[in-house]
């Protein structure tokens, strides 16, 4: 996993309230499809103007765009998307 630096400017996700609660994935691990554990997911970042979680960073300020995450039960994987994916993102409300 890479870290991109195309999220470092936006929200955080704890500055927002989500639409759907059942949607938070912080504290989560984020893991490799072979079971590789990259970290556990601290935030989930948002794009202010299109009210989306766009983003995750890692505990370890590493971060990367959901259109990489596949969100199983209690954990999430990262993965290179299918060319034809279409990323679900989670709304969120104006700030808290």
């Amino acid at each position: 996993m890479q870290h991109d630096e195309r999220f470092e400017q936006l929200d955080k996700a704890s500055d927002w309230k989500l639409v759907d609660d059942d949607q938070d994935i912080r504290g989560r691990p984020l893991m490799s499809p072979e079971g590789e554990h990259y970290g556990k997911i601290d935030e989930m970042l948002v794009d202010k103007d299109k009210e989306e979680v766009v983003a995750i960073a890692l505990e370890d300020g590493r971060m990367c765009g959901v259109e990489y995450l596949e969100i199983r039960d209690d954990k999430v994987f990262y993965r290179d998307p299918e060319p034809d994916y279409v990323p679900v993102y989670t709304r969120v409300t104006r700030p808290v």
